[in-house]
């Protein structure tokens, strides 16, 4: 026997019959609660069913449906659009154009578009790859569209410009900002704050460092670890490679004044050999192997590109003879696509570094970096025979 009753919701009328449909009471039609007997006051719970489909969970499911469309349109549309400025200028989310620009950095169009750029001669120093920047056209560009920011390169008092150099002027003021072949180190920042500053430095491209020899010494290539044993002194002699009973004579910056082989090989100044001569700029390398039988150097590559009183060496991995050409076309294009993919081993981050003193000279640094990272600026940059981050 069916001991369940429907229970009329307008009189209260408790033992219309599980069948029924209006009540036998009021008339009124009767909804779906029941009373069973046995537990006297107890209703039937409702079932899962019958919660989702009340009104509120309705509601509640189109609200949440809504919020994660939403969403997914946001992400969609933010990861293919650039951020508009303001001001009308094109400046584009750094996390769009490469994950080595710093997130709080923004990215212009046009070195035109450059806010803030002071007004006056500032002075700057540093790597002499600043030399291929300028030939490319980059300070020339400046001065058509922001004609009262003059720069004037500033040498060291001994006269031999580099990296560190330029770091040293930086922190004594001598220079607004530098270009920089290396990550600041901690001695560096502990420098500047002793000074009362701070450092920043942007990355602005990768530089591609070639090897070369006198024309004479027809090598297919040598590996880092060669490389390195040459600067040491364990390799002295062209044969020792494969090449020609030639005695090896390598060029190098002092390395109080640059970095490079540090950076590159892991040499540093007490490991060179006592047979390695010192230059002082990539001119002086080219000319000093160009006339010496069995000469060694190495330079950026975009500063030996159609040299043709050199020959630019392939390299290879530890000891391995998978060698990878640093310029192609007959030395007239840098390989880019080996530098991209890693395939090409001495490849150096080239830095400006600035104060953060809240000066002019500040303001001069951000916009020369600024401006070298707007595409215009890349463009140089790419021109200039170094790879862009852009």
């Amino acid at each position: 026997m069916n001991n369940e009753f429907i229970v009329c919701k307008h009189c209260g009328y408790d033992t219309n019959p599980i069948t029924a449909i209006q009540c036998l009471k009021c008339g009124q039609k009767l909804d779906v609660s029941v009373k069973n007997i046995n537990t006297d006051t107890k209703l039937k719970p409702k079932s899962l069913g019958d919660w989702l489909f009340t009104p509120w969970m309705i509601w509640l499911g189109c609200g949440l449906l809504f919020v994660l469309v939403s969403g997914s349109i946001y992400s969609l549309f933010s990861s293919s659009s650039s951020v508009n400025n303001p001001n009308g200028a094109g400046v584009y989310s750094s996390g769009d154009s490469n994950q080595n620009i710093p997130a709080d950095v923004k990215l212009y169009d046009s070195m035109k578009d450059v806010p803030k750029v002071p007004e006056g001669t500032f002075n700057y120093g540093g790597s002499g790859s600043f030399a291929a920047l300028t030939a490319a056209g980059f300070h020339e560009a400046i001065t058509k569209v922001h004609p009262k920011f003059r720069l004037r390169f500033t040498e060291p008092k001994d006269g031999k410009p580099g990296g560190k150099k330029g770091i040293a002027m930086l922190i004594d003021g001598q220079v607004s900002f530098t270009l920089y072949g290396a990550s600041l180190t901690d001695e560096h920042y502990s420098k500047a704050r002793e000074r009362g500053f701070r450092l920043k430095q942007l990355l602005i491209g990768f530089d591609p460092l070639a090897f070369y020899t006198h024309r004479d010494i027809l090598i297919p290539g040598l590996s880092v670890e060669q490389l390195r044993d040459i600067y040491k002194g364990k390799l002295t002699n062209w044969k020792q490679v494969g090449g020609p009973n030639l005695p090896i004579i390598p060029f190098a910056k002092d390395p109080k004044d640059s970095n490079a082989l540090s950076e590159l090989l892991g040499l540093e100044a007490d490991q060179y050999s006592s047979k390695v001569q010192f230059i002082r700029d990539t001119t002086e390398s080219i000319r000093k192997v160009a006339s010496t039988p069995g000469g060694i150097s190495f330079a950026a590559n975009a500063l030996i590109m159609d040299q043709q009183t050199i020959r630019p060496l392939a390299i290879a991995k530890a000891n391995s003879q998978e060698y990878v050409q640093p310029l192609i076309d007959d030395g007239k294009q840098i390989n880019i696509a080996a530098i991209r993919d890693s395939s090409y081993l001495l490849t150096r981050r080239r830095f400006i570094v600035y104060r953060q003193d809240g000066t002019i000279e500040q303001l001069a640094g951000e916009a020369y970096a600024n401006m070298l990272l707007s595409k215009e600026g890349q463009q140089i940059v790419e021109k200039a025979g170094f790879v862009p981050l852009r």
